[in-house]
């Protein structure tokens, strides 16, 4: 049995950790961030000093992506400070981290599956800040793993899946931009293979630290996932009645921030290394709106 920390433990990947690590029978340290505050060196320093742990797992985050167009130094404390100082005091206690990033950190004009090795250039405050955080976990010298994810979805908090359910239900017609492409993934999914990850690192032998795309398979359009997302909603009796879904452009919907136009990641890296079979996001709907 090992001891874990899990930093964000409230949001939905960490709600997720929560569960599949006391399955797997490992002593969990879950902490929101009103129990640690991953912006503050001083208080990591203490929790590490007074806790002897096996492994961190960050999925603390500022996810607000348009919030962030304005409160960008919020934002940079936490995508990038935090695991700044989380990484700098794992390196101290000899202790390995893992971390999840984002697609929003590739270049937004590569129009194909984005590789590990693609350039990083990212138009928003939000991947810059997820950029930042990644470049300060490298400088560390500690060892992790980064999982660059996508389009995250799940049973615990606010998502796109349930964004649409939930204006179904008062609505005949929704407007879904459909000049983004991605892969959704669903968190209960990312969190068991993250624990399958750490499984591996804890067992002592493991060497292949570094970065890694991670995201179900399946790219879709975001209006296309939206269309999937209702005929689900009304196949499961969630949704008793037809809503159309009209393609609109990035532009005419207005969001403060850029975001990526194709987020497609090739995820072979993290296949042949771990050798696990990611998941299919359809999967994971109903439990979604059902969550």
């Amino acid at each position: 049995m090992a001891t874990v920390l899990v930093t964000g433990a409230n949001g939905q990947v960490g709600r997720e950790l929560q569960e599949e690590l006391l399955t797997l029978g490992h002593k969990v340290v879950a902490l929101g961030h009103k129990d640690l505050d991953i912006t503050d060196e001083n208080s990591i320093a203490s929790l590490f000093e007074s806790l002897k742990l096996d492994l961190v797992v960050n999925s603390a985050a500022y996810t607000a992506v348009d919030k962030a167009e304005d409160e960008e130094q919020f934002a940079y404390a936490v995508n990038a400070l935090g695991p700044k100082y989380l990484a700098k005091t794992c390196k101290s206690y000899n202790i390995p981290l893992i971390h999840i990033s984002t697609d929003y950190v590739y270049d937004t004009k590569i129009d194909r599956e984005h590789n590990e090795n693609d350039s990083l250039n990212t138009n928003c405050a939000y991947g810059k800040t997820k950029l930042f955080g990644e470049r300060f976990i490298k400088e560390s010298g500690c060892d992790y793993v980064i999982l660059r994810a996508s389009w995250i979805f799940g049973r615990f908090g606010k998502n796109f899946v349930k964004a649409m359910v939930n204006l179904s239900q008062t609505r005949d017609t929704l407007n879904v931009v459909s000049d983004e492409v991605g892969n959704p993934t669903p968190a209960r999914a990312l969190a068991h293979d993250i624990c399958q990850i750490g499984n591996k690192i804890l067992e002592g032998n493991f060497k292949d630290f570094g970065i890694y795309n991670y995201c179900a398979q399946g790219p879709i359009a975001r209006n296309e996932f939206a269309k999937v997302i209702l005929a689900k909603a009304q196949q499961v009796g969630l949704l008793d009645h037809d809503v159309t879904v009209n393609a609109i452009t990035q532009e005419q919907f207005g969001a403060k921030a850029q975001r990526p136009k194709d987020a497609r990641m090739n995820t072979s890296k993290f296949e042949r290394t771990f050798n696990i079979k990611l998941p299919l996001w359809q999967d994971y709907l109903e439990e979604t709106m059902r969550g």
